[in-house]
């Protein structure tokens, strides 16, 4: 198959995955809205009322995991809106992993082939669908520099290609910290080289360890020193105890259903049926002894997947760790191989290659327009809860609560809420939208010390959730002790004094625990479907009947005023009352 016509339909695979990002407005992404409130405060909305009084930014006190946070700081008023901002970077964490997977795999063998048309099946996975812009951005910059690298090496020299990975290395391990060590295993992939001569050998086998350690020491170094000057390490917020943790222990089963996350965009049979169409090519060229492989980089996907078995789901304080190897397994496996379908010599092999990266392509463009048409329903829920939060003034605090649904239950709830069948909610941040959109304070707002460039001040950091807070049933409103709460949303006890209004999401789907019958401290404001928005009212605005029965009503709130203005004008969380966080504790 003519390069001209590979390179044309790999260009029309990369636009068929850039079409569900540039049709949906906020992709349903599970931490993309938290990521959107954090950019537009770093962009200059943390420096305007009422935020100047809640959070404090300090790009110098995190080291990793911050590419995005800079480049919304460093453009600030020059971004477009902050939606449009988010397109932007969610089109390079859908375009860039296949993409530098293609072009590594171009660099390693050699020119263009029909198979790269195939990759951009592989841009679907749950770290995508989890939100994670940085890990997933890092992820294709780490592959375009890997496939830069042979002719970088070429042309710097030896202490230029040093100082050109040490360079790289700083970008990489700004975008994030495993971007970095891909980077670093993908040069040890390449300087192990694509043949399996280096194990013949204990002599070849010392060369080809000493080329390893040359390429990855350039990349060692900066992530030495980052974490030797940085003011404060990933999970410092926590019990050094609970910072690492196998949730229960460590299950074979859990680890199988991770490496699956590796190609899963919604853990369907769909996204089995998908890739097994992409490793048709590959059996057959295994079958007939037409598959070439690179050796280096099929060690390191090996590498990758033992990673996903030995390391925990929680390490520093971050979640879904061991959920990160998958998917650099999968990138570095498609990199590595190049299928052909029959000899050289045979007369119809442009055509048959034709029309199976043809064929390729139009399974590029199906399981986008799948994913699409998911993010396209999704958009239904964002206009319910755009037109519940319209209802908030500026200046408010807003608790975000659920209908919670069991794992049967959440098979048959509109696909996009729930990763698969009874995975996470995946909705669970669009709360964090209320801080762009109207200018209030959620507790869900990613801002731990060590992570992210943020800071919430006091005292409304007493309300604060640390990143892997959630959304908690609507039932726990009702918890005379909230024994009920699930770890780290201890600020949920504050509800009647703290917060101004309460979020309720999932609202148009049935709560496992029944009908909920609202406290007499909540006044409905609007029911738009899936988000339904309650008012916080004053122990003196109570029904009779609640406070004649000595409900669940509040102390008043020393110096409250009623009215717009004071709305507006309130900027702290609410004091005084028995309950309050810094008391319960």
């Amino acid at each position: 198959m003519p390069t001209r016509h590979t390179g044309g339909l790999l260009a029309l695979a990369i636009i068929l995955l850039a079409l569900p990002v540039l049709l949906t407005p906020i992709p349903p992404l599970l931490d993309y809205p938290n990521h959107l409130a954090r950019l537009w405060l770093l962009a200059g909305g943390a420096a305007q009322p009422p935020f100047d009084r809640i959070y404090a930014v300090d790009l110098t006190s995190v080291r990793t995991n911050i590419g995005i946070d800079l480049l919304a700081a460093a453009l600030g008023s020059w971004l477009p809106t902050i939606e449009r901002f988010g397109q932007c970077l969610v089109l390079a964490a859908v375009v860039l992993p296949p993409l530098g997977a293609a072009l590594l795999n171009r660099s390693a063998f050699g020119g263009l082939h029909w198979w790269l048309v195939g990759l951009p099946l592989l841009a679907w996975n749950w770290t995508l669908i989890a939100g994670f812009l940085n890990f997933q951005i890092g992820l294709g910059l780490a592959l375009l520099a890997a496939a830069a690298d042979p002719a970088l090496a070429r042309r710097a020299g030896p202490a230029g290609s040093f100082a050109l990975r040490a360079a790289l290395a700083v970008v990489l391990l700004l975008a994030h910290a495993f971007a970095a060590f891909f980077y670093a295993g993908l040069l040890a992939a390449l300087a192990f080289g694509s043949g399996w001569g280096a194990l013949r050998s204990p002599r070849e086998l010392g060369r080809a360890t000493l080329r390893v350690a040359v390429a990855v020491l350039p990349v060692a170094l900066p992530v030495l020193l980052a974490w030797l000057s940085a003011p404060a390490l990933p999970g410092a917020q926590e019990d050094p105890a609970t910072q690492t943790s196998w949730q229960g222990g460590f299950s074979l089963h859990a680890k199988l259903v991770t490496l699956f996350s590796g190609i899963a965009a919604y853990k369907s049979l769909l996204d089995l049926a998908f890739v097994a169409l992409l490793g048709l090519p590959v059996l057959w060229a295994l079958a007939t002894r037409r598959l070439r492989f690179h050796a280096g980089l099929l060690l390191a996907a090996l590498g990758f997947l033992a990673l996903a078995f030995a390391v925990p789901p929680k390490v520093a304080g971050t979640y879904f760790v061991d959920a990160r190897f998958p998917i650099m397994a999968v990138l570095a496996v498609a990199a590595a191989l190049r299928p052909e379908l029959a000899a050289p010599a045979w007369k119809g092999r442009r055509v048959a290659e034709g029309l199976l990266a043809c064929t390729l392509l139009v399974l590029v463009g199906l399981r986008a327009a799948w994913v699409g048409n998911i993010w396209h329903e999704r958009q239904a829920d964002i206009a319910s809860l755009r037109r519940a939060l319209a209802h908030v003034p500026p200046g408010q605090a807003i608790l975000q609560v659920t209908h919670a649904m069991t794992v049967p239950a959440r098979r048959a709830a509109p696909q996009g809420r729930y990763y698969g069948g009874g995975g996470p909610m995946l909705y669970e941040h669009l709360p964090a939208l209320a801080v762009p959109w109207r200018h209030a304070f959620v507790p869900i707002l990613f801002a731990s010390r060590g992570k992210q460039p943020l800071r919430v001040l006091p005292p409304w950091d007493e309300i604060a959730g640390p990143d892997n807070t959630t959304a908690v049933s609507v039932h726990r409103l009702a918890d005379a002790d909230h024994a009920a709460l699930p770890e780290n949303t201890e600020y949920v006890r504050a509800w009647r004094t703290r917060f101004d209004y309460v979020l309720v999401l999932n609202a148009d789907q049935p709560d496992d625990e029944g009908p909920m019958t609202m406290p007499p401290e909540l006044e409905p404001v609007v029911d738009e479907g899936f988000a339904q928005l309650y008012r916080v009212r004053s122990r003196a605005a109570l029904p009779l009947s609640g406070a004649a029965t000595g409900g669940q009503g509040r102390e008043e709130v020393p110096g409250r005023r009623s009215g717009a203005a004071a709305r507006v004008e309130r900027l702290s969380p609410r004091s005084g009352g028995g309950d309050s966080l810094t008391e319960s504790r």
